[in-house]
């Protein structure tokens, strides 16, 4: 007898539908390696994969504004860059100009940062690019500045000695031949010098002046000992160029020595002061004793007039440059008295062609006396600046 549970049912022959197979289930994956469902024409995304475009927390980098900021910051910096070129004369300028461009480049950069509230993180570091060029440049035209204002401070003082060497200069040159020394009065006064070539150039009553040459320095040091000696120590002034003094009875001497060339050693000896060549009239006029000179009275007041005009323009350029030169140590050779130099540099031009048109041999006893006075007192300048200077 057959067991029913062991029928299976087949399928009828022959035509006719067939009935459907049933269909094993699909076997599950393990976890982990799920692979999800694809659908035909869609690409999977992959895993981590961001797929939130324009969220509140990510906002849109089109949606910024170009900076403003940046675009101020550059014209300002370009601005600067054109100062700069134009010319800077000192840091306390350059850092006065560079202030606004600095801040500028510097907030435009902060503002168009990654997460800031615009756009143009290019322009803003190109203001800073120019903001760093013009900084540069200006530096390099205050140093070049600072340069020529020593090497114009170095030109002045150069001037300066070279004015003082002029002192110890005579307009023309002595004639190195050998000489006789006088016994006149004046010439009786002073010692012989050791050196017996030079030439006598005046010798009168008021004035005995002779240029002696072959005179070193220790020659020149020894005739001041010996002029010294011989009284001459009231008012004295020495320098290794120049000696003025005067003895007790009135006697004024002055010595200009230039170690250069021929070595001369310039000497020049005036008279005391003497009134005794003016009388007086009964009704207490004063008369002058030499009427020859009276009908040249204007024109020798006019000449007299020009020269003391002459010398007390050099006097005054000299003390101006003095003043100039203790101020400019004072302050620590601050560049920007450049200025004041050029003004003082056309002034010794104008002092010093006023000057070289004196004549010297064609002075009179009391022009000759005030020229030697100016350049003492310019000497005694100078002297005590080259003094501050080197301290």
């Amino acid at each position: 007898m057959t067991n029913p549970s062991d029928f299976t049912p087949q399928p009828p022959q022959g035509s006719g539908p067939q009935p459907v197979q049933p269909t094993q289930p699909v076997p599950v994956q393990p976890a982990g390696n799920t692979v999800p469902p694809q659908t035909p024409g869609i690409i999977p995304i992959a895993s981590g994969t961001p797929n939130t475009p324009n969220t509140p927390d990510a906002p849109n980098v089109r949606n910024k504004k170009t900076s403003k900021l940046a675009v101020f910051a550059i014209i300002v910096a370009a601005v600067f860059l054109l100062i700069t070129f134009i010319g800077v004369n000192s840091w306390g300028l350059l850092a006065f100009f560079a202030l606004l461009p600095v801040l500028l480049s510097g907030f435009s950069v902060y503002t168009t940062r990654k997460d800031g509230k615009a756009q143009g993180r290019v322009l803003a570091w190109v203001a800073v690019g120019i903001t760093v060029v013009a900084l540069i440049v200006g530096g390099v035209d205050v140093v070049r500045n600072g340069l020529e204002a020593k090497a114009s401070h170095d030109a002045a003082e150069q001037a300066a000695k070279d004015a003082a060497k002029d002192a110890a200069k005579d307009a023309a040159k002595a004639k190195c031949d050998a000489y006789s020394w006088p016994t006149t009065d004046l010439a009786s006064q002073l010692p012989k010098p050791e050196s017996s070539k030079g030439k006598i150039e005046r010798d009168s009553s008021s004035t005995f002046y002779i240029k002696v040459c072959g005179t070193d320095a220790t020659a020149y040091d020894n005739y001041v000992k010996a002029l010294q000696e011989k009284g001459f120590t009231v008012d004295y002034f020495k320098s290794s160029s120049v000696f003025n003094a005067k003895n007790a009875a009135g006697y004024s001497v002055n010595i200009r020595y230039d170690s250069k060339g021929d070595s001369i050693m310039a000497i020049y000896v005036f008279a005391p002061d003497d009134s005794s060549t003016s009388g007086t009239s009964g009704n207490g006029a004063t008369q002058n004793n030499d009427d020859s000179g009276s009908g040249d009275a204007s024109t020798g007041s006019s000449s007299d007039d020009d020269f003391k005009a002459a010398m007390d323009s050099y006097e005054s350029l000299m003390n101006e440059y003095a003043d100039f030169m203790e101020k400019y140590n004072a302050g620590g050779h601050p560049a920007s008295m450049a200025a004041d130099y050029a003004k003082i540099m056309v002034k010794y031009n104008d002092a010093m062609k006023k000057l070289d048109a004196i004549d010297e041999n064609s002075l009179t006893t009391e022009e000759q006396q005030y020229y030697i006075e100016v350049q003492t007192r310019v000497n005694q300048r100078l002297v005590s600046v080259g003094a501050s200077t080197a301290q």
